[in-house]
């Protein structure tokens, strides 16, 4: 198994015949202050090391590698903010959709399910020797779709699932498509065989209704004694009272002080552009079409209600 030194940080992964190889950067775990921890790799000049993992070797690493805590979520729902103050802690650092752990996970995959787990356990360890503390998985959204696989990685971490009214969340979406939505609502989209097996095209509104649905029945999967869910109207307060305490974090009332301040900004605001934190909820419920409003309350909404049914504390 690679060992690599402390300041060493994963920033991309690739799974090749012969092992897992994984590009490494000389960035301090105190620089990671950015939204994502693409952009403080884009910023920070750093020195790059490949190095490679045989597929024998994944997966062994000591204990107590694992994250504090792991954050999933749909997508436009306040997430961001839920890392952005998590690094308010000093004891704990925050790796935010890291594109290593995408790389693992992106379809088509060609690794059986247990070399998957393996690879992500070893790239837990370097976050963990990377971070020299307790750390947080803060994915990106479509990683829910395959959060079995993540949970299964990670046996013992507690997670959160971020959501929002998943009108809001279609219209953002609409409006700043990621380029990993390009072709939605095709059959060869890189998600339909996870979102829709039976999917053969349809609208883009339609595939975002059920892209939402398919990561509410991902998470319904998953064991409830682990998980909750944090919904977008509970932010930022959800932060101290629930998913630092449940990542095992003590929030006294400095941090909850440092945490309140930060949550006045815009959580995606870049690095040295600050910007006010300006609510967009209404905006976007009008914004909807009705198309989309059908969709949604057709395919989304229900197996919402699902999913916090099954979450709710009884």
């Amino acid at each position: 198994m690679y060992h690599s030194s402390a300041a060493e940080l994963p920033a991309r992964a690739a799974l090749r015949p012969d092992g897992l190889y994984l590009d490494l950067r000389d960035i301090a775990a105190g620089q990671l202050q950015d939204p994502f921890l693409q952009q403080t790799v884009e910023r920070v000049p750093s020195r790059s090391t490949v190095v490679r993992v045989s597929r024998d070797d994944l997966g062994k690493v000591i204990t107590g590698t694992a994250p504090a805590g792991i954050v999933f979520h749909v997508g436009r729902c306040g997430s961001t903010l839920v890392s952005q103050l998590l690094k308010q802690h000093d004891g704990v650092v925050v790796y935010s959709e890291p594109l290593a752990i995408n790389d693992v996970l992106v379809p088509p995959h060609e690794w059986p399910r247990t070399e998957l787990v393996g690879a992500l356990r070893t790239l837990g360890a370097c976050f963990a020797r990377h971070a020299g503390k307790p750390w947080v998985l803060k994915l990106s959204s479509w990683n829910t779709l395959y959060c079995h696989i993540v949970a299964e990685a990670f046996p013992t971490t507690p997670w959160v699932l971020c959501v929002r009214d998943p009108l809001e969340v279609c219209v953002s979406l609409l409006e700043r498509r990621p380029g990993w939505l390009k072709d939605a609502g095709q059959a060869s989209h890189r998600f339909a065989a996870v979102v829709d097996p039976g999917l053969s095209s349809g609208s883009v509104e339609e595939y975002l209704a059920r892209l939402n649905a398919a990561y509410y029945r991902a998470v319904g999967a998953l064991d409830p004694g682990r998980g909750g869910l944090v919904v977008y109207e509970t932010l930022p307060d959800a932060v101290w009272n629930a998913v630092g305490p449940r990542f095992g974090l003590v929030i006294d009332a400095q941090v909850r002080e440092r945490m309140s301040l930060a949550a006045r900004a815009s959580a995606k605001a870049p690095v040295g552009r600050e910007a006010a934190f300006a609510p967009d909820g209404a905006r976007k419920q009008a914004a909807a079409a009705p198309s989309l409003r059908r969709a949604v309350d057709t395919l989304a909404r229900p197996e919402l209600e699902r999913l916090v049914s099954r979450f709710r504390a009884p």
